[in-house]
């Protein structure tokens, strides 16, 4: 048994619901995939140069259906959005990536302290780190 399947035109369309919430200046081809084998209810992958070629799409959007069931309905749009906010356009060159999250956490750390002062306090540490990379840059040159 194959643990990939084709989506449902309902799960295919929620997630276009969501995706034309958002604003990118081109228009990004996606295929979609289910998985029964995927941990996560949604991954976004860029699909490699020669096959996005061949399918004249840029991203793979894997889902897994089974999990659809066990999130309410708002957990599955931010979960959704949440993945889609991983996409960033260079206007000049056309290539499409994909981001880290800003956050990375404990949900029991955002649940003492609240997503407010873990973000900040994140936010603070990747400020330092990039204004050390900066300073080793400039010794560099």
């Amino acid at each position: 048994m194959s643990k990939f399947y084709n989506l449902s035109e309902e799960t295919i369309d929620s997630f276009k619901a969501i995706y034309d919430k958002k604003t990118f200046a081109t228009n990004i081809g996606f295929q979609y995939v289910g998985s029964t084998a995927q941990k996560t209810l949604i991954k976004i992958t860029k699909i490699p140069d020669q096959y996005s070629f061949l399918l004249e799409k840029e991203l793979l959007v894997s889902i897994n259906e089974d999990l659809i069931l066990v999130y309410d309905e708002e957990s599955v749009e931010i979960l959704i959005e949440q993945e889609i906010d991983k996409i960033s356009e260079n206007m000049e060159t056309g290539k499409i990536k994909l981001l880290k999250p800003d956050i990375n956490t404990f949900s029991g750390l955002i649940n003492k302290y609240g997503i407010d002062k873990v973000a900040k306090a994140n936010k603070v540490e990747e400020l330092y780190s990039e204004q050390q990379r900066d300073a080793e840059e400039d010794f560099i040159i």
